[in-house]
């Protein structure tokens, strides 16, 4: 799965965080809107969502927007280096023009859908979600 690889990470998260904020409401998972450094310790994939929804007045929303697509860029580079591998089937195939930030709403959005999955390793959620909407023809 080549998700991002023309997309370098300096730089560019301060650009999407600035001029592009994300555009949801705060999905918070545990029922406080605020974001709290706590969220970064990413138990679960409802922290992830905590942190990928930090909205531009949140005390850490910066380093919050940074952490999630960086978390994202390390999940799919590890696929990536997996998918090489005999007998690995890439788990993720989309289109080869989708950006960070819509893999992060795609992830978002599927939360939203499905918040039995709150408790997940983030990881797996991640790879669950995307898969969801971009699956791969095995």
């Amino acid at each position: 799965m080549r998700l991002f690889s023309q997309i370098r990470l300096p730089g560019l998260l301060t650009l999407f965080a600035v001029c592009f904020p994300l555009p949801l409401a705060h999905a918070s998972t545990s029922g406080d809107l605020r974001l709290t450094l706590s969220d970064f310790r990413l138990k679960n994939a409802g922290e992830l969502v905590d942190v990928c929804t930090a909205l531009p007045g949140d005390e850490h929303y910066e380093a919050a927007i940074s952490f999630c697509f960086g978390f994202f860029e390390g999940a799919v580079h590890y696929d990536e280096i997996v998918s090489q591998l005999s007998g690995y089937k890439d788990l993720v195939c989309p289109p080869p023009d989708v950006t960070r930030r819509e893999a992060v709403s795609t992830f978002i959005h599927f939360m939203k859908e499905h918040p039995q999955y709150g408790n997940d390793q983030p990881v797996d959620a991640i790879f669950r979600s995307l898969s969801d909407s971009w699956p791969c023809e095995n």
